[in-house]
């Protein structure tokens, strides 16, 4: 997903995401840096510790702490994707320092708004790297953290944007030490085919939200994945959203064409707003097929859109609903809560936390942070045990397509996990 949020879910969730960023904890700054307090919840999810009865002796030895710093966006329209991850980042630093630290030494974490700008995510950038940074965190976005990254690149420093979902985050654009903790398109959409052919039939109508690259990228995976299947797409309407998240002209006439082909199941390739409003007019349009859409769609915040919504399916990181399965997710969740008083919105936010426990794994396996060094430990991780998930990286690919992710459904307006499954064949363009 180059670019997998937009203004169009902070219209939407705009209350949601002020509580978020107002719920910031101290080593949060729009100007100057700030450490982190020293302990966690217990429960916060885990990176592997060094033994504790050897931390005091070799935090003694550390003469300074190891800066992370963050460009992240605290405000604009990246900030209620950005916020809850940088969050659960701050709870994994603060898990990490109070087993030990890494390599003997406290991480610091010194966090300046990026404001959803490029340029101003490019010199917070050059201003971390300057105090020292051995590790940039940069927004889920790769054409709003690009300038960025490239800075963190030049200086030979590590960043990871927690949640981009688009392979380009890593060797295609020449990011050699640029990874993300995301699970991609390629795998997402792959799912999302994959679990809808099996359970509801081979004929598929696409709903396509040509908005914006995400959206364009999930239905063509889709489809193409759907068609190595056996599977016939029967329709293939398009649509629009504005950048306040509302559809750009109604779409009464797709409704009509989605119903018109019979479709066994439709891939709503969108997110909210204007997705709520797609999903909506479907229903209201008479079409009760089952729908099947990804991370874009996570969350119950929409919901008010279409109420008592049935028979719509998404693949998400992970359930945000009290029954995922993964005792680090539901960990990571309660000292989020805690953290923040505010229940997450949206799964996304496993990768904040999934970043820190990467960094904390590759320094101790490369005994250095040094960033070509921490590049390499990270290509050769195989089906880590991230709270993100099984993650896996190569020379040639930064970002997750075979992580396996979770199932939801919708049924009369409650949401309940199905199952977490891999992609059995990834799209790669």
């Amino acid at each position: 997903m180059k670019r997998t949020k937009t203004a169009g879910i902070l219209a939407v969730a705009a209350s949601l995401s002020l509580v978020l960023a107002g719920c910031a904890s101290t080593s949060t700054s729009s100007e100057a840096p700030a450490a982190t307090e020293a302990a966690a919840p217990a429960e916060a999810a885990p990176a592997e510790a060094a033994p504790s009865e050897a931390a005091p002796a070799a935090a003694a030895e550390c003469t300074e702490p190891i800066i992370i710093g963050s460009a992240m966006a605290q405000t604009g329209f990246m900030s209620p994707f950005d916020v809850p991850a940088l969050d659960t980042a701050r709870i994994a630093i603060d898990k990490a320092n109070a087993e030990g630290g890494v390599l003997g030494c406290q991480l610091e974490l010194v966090a300046v708004d990026g404001e959803t700008n490029p340029d101003k995510g490019a010199q917070i950038a050059t201003d971390l790297i300057s105090q020292g940074a051995k590790m940039l965190l940069v927004t889920c976005d790769y054409d709003i953290n690009a300038k960025a990254s490239q800075v963190a690149q030049d200086a030979g420093v590590l960043v990871i944007a927690p949640c981009v979902g688009d392979t380009i985050m890593g060797p295609d654009a020449g990011l050699t030490l640029g990874f993300s903790l995301g699970s991609a398109v390629p795998g997402e959409a792959a799912i999302m085919a994959e679990y809808a052919f099996e359970k509801f039939g081979p004929n598929a109508a696409l709903f396509k939200d040509m908005s914006i690259k995400y959206t364009q990228n999930q239905c063509k995976v889709f489809e193409e994945r759907w068609t190595q299947l056996g599977g016939k797409v029967v329709a293939a309407p398009e649509f629009s959203q504005t950048p306040e998240g509302t559809l750009a002209s109604p779409v009464t006439a797709q409704v009509k064409e989605i119903k018109d082909s019979k479709p066994d199941v439709v891939a709503l390739c969108s997110y909210p707003g204007g997705g709520a409003e797609a999903a909506a007019a479907l229903r209201a349009g008479g079409v009760e097929t089952p729908v099947i859409s990804g991370f874009g769609m996570d969350g119950a915040f929409w919901l008010g859109a279409v109420p008592d919504l049935s028979e719509f399916y998404f693949v998400t990181y992970a359930s945000v609903f009290g029954d995922d399965p993964n005792p680090k997710v539901a960990a990571l969740l309660a000292a989020y809560k805690e953290l923040t008083g505010s229940d997450a919105a949206t799964s996304g936010l496993v990768t904040g936390a999934s970043s820190i426990e990467a960094f904390k794994l590759a320094a101790e396996q490369a005994g250095s942070t040094d960033g070509a060094a921490l590049a390499a430990a990270l290509e050769a991780f195989n089906a880590v045990d991230l709270t993100a998930g099984p993650t896996s990286f190569s020379p040639e690919l930064h970002v997750n397509v075979t992580r396996p992710m979770a199932v939801m459904e919708v049924q009369k307006g409650k949401h309940a996990f199905i199952e977490y499954r891999a992609a059995e064949q990834p799209i790669l363009n």
